[in-house]
């Protein structure tokens, strides 16, 4: 998929309604300026039966969680795109899903973390579940390594992972995207 070239996030309100657009490096300046943004959680079920959860290593050229290990897709709605959009959009370009795989939005997580000493994310974050047990072949620009990962650990931030992204540890440390995950993967 080539990409259409946008730079800028939809800026809104803590209402999720829209005020305007900005580029995508100005709005995760400093604390960050409040857009919308989506998360996909891809699961499937091992030769055992267990809940796998597809991770992502994000590249070194990403301004927040470079080289850090993340949830299956992330990124920010472009404007006039809807959150579902974006979910597609994000599958396609960073991991070359290009099926219509069904993705259920399970979730509304509000959030403002800091990434590193220049960017944040500030985000109304839509989360979205779906199984998939396909063949990956992901962006380099975008992610350095994918991984399928016990659930049970995943959710637990296993220590073994030394590089977790802060949104990820955010979502799992919140019992309500716990929640809302495990009712969804079931």
């Amino acid at each position: 998929m080539k990409l259409k070239k946008s730079d800028h996030v939809t800026l809104v309100n803590e209402q999720d309604q829209v005020i305007g657009s900005m580029d995508k490096i100005e709005a995760h300046c400093g604390g960050g300026k409040l857009h919308r943004a989506i998360s996909v959680f891809l699961f499937r079920r091992d030769k055992t039966g267990a809940l796998e959860l597809l991770l992502q290593q994000r590249s070194d050229q990403k301004i927040v969680g470079a080289r850090q290990w993340a949830n299956t897709v992330c990124g920010n709605v472009w404007p006039e795109e809807s959150y579902g959009e974006c979910a597609r959009r994000r599958l396609e370009f960073e991991l070359n899903i290009t099926q219509k795989i069904p993705l259920t939005d399970i979730f509304i997580f509000r959030y403002q973390v800091q990434c590193n000493q220049e960017f944040s994310e500030n985000e109304i974050d839509h989360i979205f579940v779906g199984w998939f047990d396909g063949k990956l072949k992901p962006n380099p620009e975008e992610v350095t390594a994918t991984q399928w990962f016990a659930w049970e650990r995943a959710k637990k931030l296993d220590k073994s992972v030394s590089n977790w992204s802060p949104w990820f540890k955010k979502m799992m440390q919140d019992s309500q995207v716990v929640n809302a995950l495990e009712k969804n993967a079931q």
